[in-house]
């Protein structure tokens, strides 16, 4: 409500009061809350409206959790005995052992924070809520070579029974596909062989993510790449968000018009694999990389790219600037991206949004 409008309102209702009405019947006639009377006028006279509120969530509570208490209560949602039970069957049963000293509601906040709500059951036998991938990953990728992320997906054969494992390994800032095979099974000899190939043409990775399959946190694997000086991380299981670039490229290939629905036989699929993957690093104008290509964005020839669309974008402005409200720029280079982390957008991407 405007200030002007409601100085009328208060003054009207004022003038009614003085000629024997009522205050909450006289407010109600002209659309104005009693509280907000009361608050302006007579025994609240000192009020002074703040000119820029602090929110309830920015401002500093006194009483909040410590980032310590904060990781006790996470800690008691990853122990084994708890990993399939509610957030509240846990809260009550860690509290009277006394593992937790907050309020339910406190406790099941930081639990939702944490994407542990829900269906809490096992996602693998054998593997306990107590490990580290049952914790939301947060992983930034600023650069090519800094992060790889992997997985296994299935092909199907030309019988029913028949099924070749597609094993893909992406460079997570340019989408390069840096490493592959395809094999009857998966296998942790297969998968080391295959990181260290990779690891030979291209260098190690600071992070190698991944989904939390048996070959992907299997000890052969884990200690080739940690011996290399190599950060693991891992996605929550079931969450599927946790690793979208492997997802979200294994969907663009069994999407793609040409991709068989069965395939001859394992050879026919490594075939086929290999063609596409190749005219995808090099020809596929990528969406999230604002439109450039993997191969480019992982060589670093994309600047020279960039730099010839601006060349280009220049001449047709010079030549027919009645077509263009501003001088046109060229996409953005590709920013940094990550594992749950907000892509972070340049000035020339801010600018043109605006």
């Amino acid at each position: 409500m405007a200030a002007q409008q409601q100085t009328v309102l208060i003054e009207t209702v004022t003038a009614l009061f003085a000629e024997g009405a009522k205050i909450a019947r006289s407010c109600v006639l002209v659309g104005l809350a009693r509280s907000t009377y009361y608050r302006i006028t007579r025994d609240y006279q000192h009020y002074v409206p703040v000119a820029e509120p602090i929110p309830q969530s920015g401002r500093d509570q006194p009483a909040a959790l410590t980032q310590a208490e904060r990781d006790d209560i996470l800690d008691v949602l990853c122990l084994n005995r708890y990993a399939s039970l509610s957030v509240g069957q846990v809260f009550w049963r860690a509290f009277d052992r006394a593992l937790v000293a907050c309020s339910e509601r406190t406790f099941y906040r930081v639990a939702n924070a944490e994407g542990m709500v829900g269906d809490r059951r096992r996602a693998r036998s054998g593997g306990g809520c107590g490990s580290s991938s049952r914790r939301k990953p947060f992983v930034h990728a600023s650069r090519p070579g800094q992060m790889w992320s992997w997985d296994v997906t299935e092909f199907r054969g030309p019988n029913r029974q028949d099924r070749y494992m597609l094993y893909l390994v992406i460079d997570v800032f340019s989408r390069f596909p840096v490493a592959w095979r395809i094999e009857y099974t998966t296998s942790d000899d297969l998968a080391v062989e295959m990181f260290a190939e990779a690891i030979a043409k291209y260098g190690a990775p600071e992070v190698v993510h991944s989904d939390n399959g048996a070959t992907m946190r299997s000890h052969a694997l884990v200690d080739a790449l940690v011996a290399r000086g190599v950060v693991m991380s891992y996605s929550r299981p079931r969450v599927s968000e946790d690793n979208p670039f492997s997802e979200a490229l294994f969907k663009t290939i069994k999407y793609d018009l040409h991709c068989p629905d069965r395939f001859t036989g394992i050879e026919h699929a490594r075939e086929w694999t290999g063609w596409y993957l190749s005219e995808y690093a090099t020809e596929h104008r990528h969406s999230g990389l604002n439109w450039y290509t993997p191969a480019a964005v992982f060589d670093g020839t994309v600047v020279e790219v960039q730099a010839q669309r601006q060349a280009m974008l220049d001449v047709d402005y010079a030549v027919h600037p009645e077509r263009y409200r501003q001088r046109p720029l060229a996409p953005a280079l590709p920013g940094p991206t990550g594992i749950n982390v907000k892509p972070v957008m340049h000035e020339a991407e801010l600018s043109q949004a605006g």
